[in-house]
């Protein structure tokens, strides 16, 4: 290379680093002089609701300023339409920047639902599976003094696992759940299938066994979020087996018939028996001996009374001493009563069609009575008959069409439901495939 072409080269070069410098120069007296970010954190405080304690309690236990415990409060007021129960899981998120701590969201799980009800700061609401990213998308404006919430109801990620529950009544069915780590949302569930065999209010006897195969639902934090179908059921009552096989929505027996039948024996899910059907009782408030042509089941005020069968409301009014009473016509050939009743279900009127396990009134004392309970009566060609004596023809089984699926559906789930300990699976296939999700 000649010496002048060399020369022109390291002039060239001398210029581009000149230049470079200068453009790195100015980018950096343009960062300097650009504002600079606040950082921005969160911090979460994870909780239970403990017995006694409130909305009220808790805000002001958080330490916050008045503003922002007055607009919590405030947003809790205006949303927040129902209870609290011990052992609601919440969360509280803090907004963490160099001028302090201030609320960013209040995050409270529905008890034993798929949701949670969520109030946020305005400026960044909290969207999506709440996850942590979701809460830190940049720098937040300022907090009003006073500012409102924003109010939202998100789902959570739920997994669904099939459970085998077994045990056996060493007392009574109630201690035979509890001890079993279950709740009365799963005994409804299993009195319901068998209504129409078994009178849960007298039938059960100590020595009594259950085997069932239920969904169980699980929050993202591993708490259990309540149950979802019980898939197949069987109950031992003195040697006799009993069995509920979910399919295609409803239920059957071992056979394929219907568990169905035209009437249930009792029209409530779990109460006692407090006087029986008779020819001669004492009544306890006129205190002379007549006859009592129904069942009594006693319960706390306004359980849920259930019609008893489909059919239409004759009338839904005070009887004398009956209080408030309904009944319901069936086929012309039976009629059902309902006496003592706090209070009617809705649109339940002279007229109205209900189907068998509508919500029809609510328990009571009305009338003569001396304490809180159903009087339960059923009429067979205008004579009354004892309901614990009912034996009703099951309604359509499953179809001969269908008979092979069905059976390949039972076998599986009797054989998932028949080991002596608890035990998880993922899901049963085909019947809960669609009810399984990973977290």
């Amino acid at each position: 290379m000649d010496r002048d072409k060399m020369k022109r080269l390291m002039i060239l070069a001398g210029v581009l680093m000149l230049f470079t410098g200068c453009r790195e120069s100015k980018e950096t007296a343009l960062a300097q002089s650009r504002p600079q970010v606040p950082q921005i954190a969160y911090d979460t405080l994870s909780s239970r609701i403990k017995v006694g304690e409130s909305f009220n309690s808790i805000a002001r236990n958080l330490g916050l300023p008045e503003s922002q415990a007055s607009s919590l409060l405030s947003g809790i007021k205006d949303n927040f339409r129902f209870k609290l129960y011990a052992g609601q899981s919440y969360k509280v998120i803090f907004r963490v920047t160099g001028e302090g701590r201030a609320l960013h969201a209040f995050i409270l799980d529905d008890r034993f639902s798929d949701r949670k009800h969520v109030l946020s700061m305005p400026e960044a609401p909290v969207e999506g599976p709440l996850a942590a990213a979701s809460l830190s998308k940049g720098p937040a404006a300022a907090i009003p003094a006073r500012a409102k919430l924003v109010y939202d109801v998100v789902d959570i990620p739920i997994r669904t696992d099939t459970v085998s529950v077994n045990g056996a009544l060493s007392s009574n069915l109630y201690e035979a759940f509890m001890s079993r780590g279950e709740n009365g949302a799963l005994i409804q569930q299993v009195t319901k299938v068998f209504a129409w065999d078994l009178d849960f209010f007298k039938d059960p006897r100590v020595g009594d066994e259950f085997s069932l195969l239920v969904e169980k639902k699980y929050g993202e934090d591993g708490t259990f979020r309540g149950y979802g179908r019980l898939l197949s059921a069987k109950y031992v009552n003195r040697g006799k087996d009993y069995f509920g096989i979910f399919y295609k929505g409803n239920y059957f027996s071992h056979e394929g018939r219907s568990m169905e039948k035209m009437l249930m024996k009792a029209p409530l899910n779990f109460a006692r028996v407090s006087s029986g059907f008779s020819a001669a009782r004492l009544h306890p408030v006129l205190g002379v001996t007549r006859p009592h042509w129904g069942i009594d089941y006693a319960g706390p005020k306004n359980t849920k009374i259930l019609a008893a069968g489909d059919g239409t409301v004759e009338y839904s009014k005070w009887v004398n001493g009956y209080g408030k009473t309904i009944k319901i016509r069936h086929n012309g050939v039976y009629n059902t009563y309902y006496a003592h009743l706090n209070g009617y279900g809705p649109g339940i009127g002279a007229g109205h069609r209900v189907k068998q396990g509508d919500v029809i009134g609510y328990m009571g004392m009305t009338g003569l009575a001396t304490g809180v309970h159903l009087d339960y009566r059923v009429e067979y060609n205008g004579r009354y008959i004892n309901p614990a004596s009912l034996k009703m023809e099951s309604k359509q089984g499953v179809e001969k069409t269908e008979w092979k699926d069905f059976c390949d559906n039972r076998d599986l789930l009797l054989t998932r439901m028949s080991t002596s300990e608890f035990k998880h699976f993922a899901s049963v296939t085909p019947v809960s495939q669609a009810a399984t999700r990973a977290f």
